[in-house]
């Protein structure tokens, strides 16, 4: 299935995406520079941050190129692409979480939990390239 999109947005963001997840795998890396703990945990949640951003305004360029409903919160832009089979039922729950955890990272940066964000990156930044593969792949960008 193909998406109208305007491809120099959707390869920024894309693009976007992809710097933020290499900068987060580099902080993790064996051999990263040895930097105080808080300061990996912030660059990594910045990161975590940007790259969430990102996608949110990928699954935003989306519906308005397509003239698709006009969303009601981050969540609900993840679910108007499920709806439109942008990404799959399991990709957009995983997305959802991720939106979730970029409101408590801007609005609530305090209630964030180290183990979480360690979580989150051992786990789930492979979901962050399928999203925008996905884009890519909808869009042909």
């Amino acid at each position: 299935m193909h998406f109208r999109a305007d491809r120099d947005i959707v390869l920024a963001k894309a693009s976007t995406v992809r710097k933020c997840l290499a900068t987060i795998r580099r902080l993790k890396a064996a051999d990263a520079p040895r930097l105080e703990a808080w300061i990996v945990q912030d660059v990594v949640v910045l990161n975590l941050q940007r790259a969430a951003q990102a996608c949110l305004d990928l699954a935003n360029h989306l519906i308005t190129a397509n003239s698709w409903e006009l969303p009601r919160s981050a969540r609900h832009s993840v679910e108007i692409l499920r709806d439109a089979s942008v990404i799959p039922r399991e990709q957009s729950q995983v997305m959802v979480g991720v939106m979730g955890f970029r409101n408590i990272a801007v609005h609530d940066y305090a209630a964030l939990d180290p183990a979480i964000v360690d979580a989150i990156v051992a786990k789930h930044l492979g979901d962050l390239e399928r999203f925008v593969d996905a884009i890519l792949e909808g869009t042909g960008a």
